[in-house]
């Protein structure tokens, strides 16, 4: 991709980021799914890193090689015109200089974001706050003398620990954790399973930075979402086990009924899929 083409893909995305209007951000794990969100509207799509190790049957956690992810975020990347974030976990290394070289191989691919993690495992202990502000630095670094405005969005885990103290306590290690990681050069927030609205108002005032959520039963619908300030969620693995249950009734219908309903009424055509394909074809051709 034309670095100045994507420098202004990965400002556009940035932009979204500071709209009233909240960033929904799907979370895909294969081109024609990039390709079906963008067809919806969809301003950005992002990968999962869960999402695209599963669908390859392979656990998340970096157990998914990274030349294998960074294949999947080039196709995906390289099949639609909006702006695609990159989940790189933990950045698959354990220097600020090994997430450099993850980070150029990613813009490399294509993407204009990326998501970065602050767990040492997932579910335990954390960084320390230096050792991930030297990471994000690095990212940043990266991105800046590649010449593209690559949106760092810097993932928080205080409540994804199983330790950790007190709620009030992981409240005010994620907005220490956060006022640093801004000034390290992230431009997003991540605190992932923190959903009560009351303190993600917390959060988002201490921090005074975009706030990234999660999906989950125990958020607060998008209108207040909007209300309360939070730029953007995430659906995480959503689609693909929202995907995964359809299949899965699917299949049990049919077993338990011969019935071929499901396959056949209120689906996708065949036709709608191929003109997605074709159209996509066509664009990357010319952009080529």
């Amino acid at each position: 991709m034309n670095p100045e083409v994507q420098d202004r893909k990965a400002r556009t995305f940035l932009a979204l980021h500071h709209d009233p209007k909240l960033l929904i951000l799907p979370n895909i794990w294969d081109p024609l799914g990039a390709l079906l969100l963008e067809s919806q509207r969809f301003p950005a799509a992002a990968t999962a890193s869960a999402a695209v190790a599963w669908s390859m049957g392979i656990a998340d956690g970096e157990k998914l090689p990274f030349v294998t992810a960074l294949e999947v975020i080039g196709r995906i990347a390289a099949c639609v015109k909006i702006p695609i974030t990159a989940d790189i976990e933990r950045g698959y290394a354990e220097t600020p200089e090994g997430v450099a070289g993850t980070v150029r191989r990613v813009l490399r691919a294509g993407a204009v974001g990326i998501n970065l993690e602050d767990s040492i495992v997932e579910g335990g202990p954390l960084r320390s706050v230096q050792e991930q502000c030297d990471r994000l630095r690095a990212a940043r670094q990266a991105a800046d003398e590649a010449g593209i405005s690559l949106v760092i969005n810097a993932r928080i885990d205080c409540f994804l620990r199983e330790d950790g103290g007190t709620g009030e306590e992981k409240i005010a290690e994620t907005i220490s954790r956060g006022k640093a990681y801004m000034e390290a050069g992230a431009d997003c927030l991540y605190p992932i399973l923190a959903a009560d609205r009351d303190l993600l108002v917390a959060i988002r005032s201490g921090t005074g930075a975009p706030i990234n959520v999660y999906a989950s039963a125990s958020l607060p619908p998008v209108a207040e979402l909007e209300e309360i300030g939070i730029s953007r969620l995430s659906l995480g693995p959503g689609f693909l086990k929202a995907g995964l249950t359809t299949m899965r009734n699917a299949a049990r219908h049919l077993l338990e009924t011969g019935s071929y309903e499901p396959f056949t009424q209120e689906v996708i055509s065949s036709d709608e899929i191929g003109k997605m394909i074709e159209k996509s074809e066509t664009e990357r051709g010319k952009r080529e």
